[in-house]
């Protein structure tokens, strides 16, 4: 294995003093800063629209992104004698933010308006634009809700349930009503506009942020490059945004969706928490009233309910990990928590 992943070094023009494994990866110390070697199973044109981000932000001085090596053959994807492919990046020594710690959540949310502030405008190849646009939220939201109706279907048949199978049921309705509301508000809103918008002026999202693809740097390490988030937020690290494997072009707002969904499942739901995490992001990159109706439509969505239901749905239904039941349990005490977030939210609107 470690005479494999050599061959894929060496295509490289990195001096290397040490390795050591990281969740899957390899980190590499270099005299150039830290890289990080992982196989890669993707397509390259996908790789290519992906390095073509990265780029457009380091251009424009956002550095603390995970850029790609290429290798001595100008390429982005390397590969070793049985075939395997590695893709070689920048890395950063940190750790992923712990959304519990408000001022940490509250700078990342600030990190996310400064990377969207630079996310415009970005051109690259027609021939790298194929699948690099956001999916429509309204077939989204129809797919998902037919799967709700599907797995409730399936259970009101089912003679013998199981205590997850027993609570659910008790719970579809109200959360299957939510996701009723929710399309309808999609639909009788100007939410269409934002994707119109958003190819026009070639805006990119991250498409996965969450805590996992942030990491936090402390001061002096290298490889620091000034967030303007962070510092003016007085928080005593910085923001290195990683992982842009799912970036598309589409409405950034629902970057700040994802974020703040997790971050306040998290966080019980707490409303002066959640509307501190939007304020932070609307300082740097002001939120107009359509995307903060989108943010409430999207938040509105029981997704959580949703992803519990196609984990069931997809897996061996004789068998439900207690840690599946639990997570229905603590869905159920945080309804009256989301409303109340929900109801300051859609007052702000």
């Amino acid at each position: 294995m470690e005479d494999k992943v050599q061959e894929v070094y060496n295509q490289y023009e990195l001096k290397i003093y040490n390795t050591y494994r990281a969740r899957g990866a390899v980190v590499l110390e270099t005299e150039d800063g830290l890289k990080l070697c992982r196989s890669f199973a993707g397509s390259e044109k996908r790789l290519e629209f992906e390095d073509c981000v990265k780029r457009h932000l380091i251009r424009l001085d956002v550095r603390n992104v995970d850029g790609f090596v290429r290798n001595r053959d100008g390429g982005l994807i390397s590969r070793d004698s049985c075939g395997e492919s590695y893709v070689i990046r920048n890395w950063f020594e940190g750790e992923e933010c712990n959304l519990k710690r408000e001022q940490r959540a509250y700078g990342a949310a600030a990190n996310l308006a400064w990377i969207h502030a630079h996310l415009r405008g970005v051109s690259v190849p027609e021939e790298l634009t194929f699948g690099s646009r956001m999916k429509n939220q309204q077939e989204i939201f129809q797919k998902r809700s037919r799967e709700l109706k599907r797995v409730k279907s399936y259970l009101r048949e089912k003679k013998q349930k199981n205590l997850f199978e027993t609570q659910y049921l008790k719970m579809w309705e109200s959360f299957y009503d939510q996701a009723c509301q929710a399309y309808e508000m999609l639909i009788e809103s100007d939410c269409d506009g934002l994707w119109q918008e958003a190819y026009e002026e070639e805006l990119v999202c991250h498409g996965n942020y969450n805590y996992h693809n942030i990491l936090i740097i402390k001061p002096g390490e290298p490889g620091r490059a000034g967030c303007l988030a962070a510092a003016e937020l007085d928080v005593p690290a910085e923001y290195a945004t990683t992982n842009f494997d799912k970036a598309a072009y589409g409405p950034q707002i629902t970057d700040l969706y994802q974020f703040l969904r997790k971050a306040m499942e998290k966080n019980e739901w707490d409303t002066e928490y959640g509307m501190r995490v939007i304020e932070e992001y609307n300082k740097l990159r002001p939120v107009n009233s359509s995307e903060l109706r989108l943010l409430y439509i999207l938040l509105l969505y029981p997704e959580k309910f949703w992803k519990i239901t196609n984990y069931y749905y997809n897996n061996k239904k004789s068998w439900i990990p207690q840690k599946n039941i639990q997570k229905l349990m603590v869905l159920k005490e945080q309804i009256i928590p989301k409303e109340r977030f929900l109801k300051e939210l859609y007052a702000a609107i």
